[in-house]
């Protein structure tokens, strides 16, 4: 059995029933939602890189394992709309044109599940890969850093970015309106897209923070992270149309103030 807690009381949000399972328990979850009268599903549950890299049987456990599961309580319960968060690391790199972890891999993993779920039985999904999610909140994983760092800034510390190199930087706001609106309608197909592809540094990052505050101590390692050959989110538009944008810049001031409201409060 996982050791998975649920959230806070204070953290909770309204009207939201809380329930705790295990994903890679396929009776934690045909009885959830058989209790709810569940008719969509937004699947987050997985085990990040750090994590899979401790320990791989479990990240293979949670992240495979546990998609298979919901895809097979999906098909039980006739439920057509379905939405999970796949990764960027799922995306071919580097030298071996692969996943550079094990949580890529994973996640690679997954949306070829979802695709034979497709060829097997018709059911569409929406597999979306954010990159380097920030905002608050996001405080666990390797690229949360990048919230850290701003979390810092706003409580006037010093903060190292553990690492350097090219990204896409999506604030909380713009990926909760996409995974939101990817729920409204069954997919036709088993959609894989990218989220945003506007491509920042870690200096952009360290720019835009000092932009909210200018004598914000953050430094930035040499340790570089691979980014992928290519970047495409053309899948997710077509079905969406489009959505409304947050710069880096206008994402750091949200998140930098959000943490100060939060440190007075």
């Amino acid at each position: 059995m996982l050791d998975l807690k649920l959230p806070p009381e204070e953290t909770r949000i309204l009207g939201v029933t809380y329930i705790e399972g295990d994903i890679t328990r396929p009776d934690a979850i045909d009885p959830a939602i058989t209790r709810f009268g569940v008719d969509a599903i937004l699947h987050l549950a997985a085990l990040v890189i750090p994590a899979c890299r401790l320990n791989p049987v479990l990240g293979a456990q949670v992240n495979v394992i546990g998609h298979i599961n919901i895809m097979e309580a999906a098909r039980k319960a006739g439920i057509s709309r379905i939405v999970y968060a796949s990764s960027l690391a799922a995306r071919p790199r580097g030298k071996f044109a692969s996943p550079v972890n094990l949580y890529g891999a994973f996640k690679h993993c997954c949306e070829d599940i979802s695709k034979v779920y497709f060829l097997d039985h018709g059911l569409g999904s929406v597999g979306l890969r954010p990159h380097v999610v920030y905002g608050p909140g996001r405080t666990s994983g390797e690229t949360a850093a990048i919230t850290l760092a701003m979390q810092a800034a706003a409580l006037g510390e010093p903060y190292e970015i553990p690492f350097s190199g090219e990204m896409c930087f999506q604030h909380i706001d713009e990926v909760a309106e996409i995974f939101l609106r990817s729920l409204d309608k069954p997919a036709p197909a088993p959609i894989v897209s990218d989220l945003t592809t506007e491509i920042g540094s870690s200096e952009d990052v360290a720019s835009a923070i000092r932009a909210v505050v200018p004598d914000a101590e953050i430094s930035i390692a040499a340790h570089s992270r691979p980014m992928p050959d290519a970047i495409d989110n053309a899948p997710i538009r077509d079905l969406l149309g489009s959505w409304p944008a947050i710069s880096l810049q206008e994402g750091t001031r949200r998140t930098i103030e959000a943490f100060r409201k939060t440190a007075h409060s």
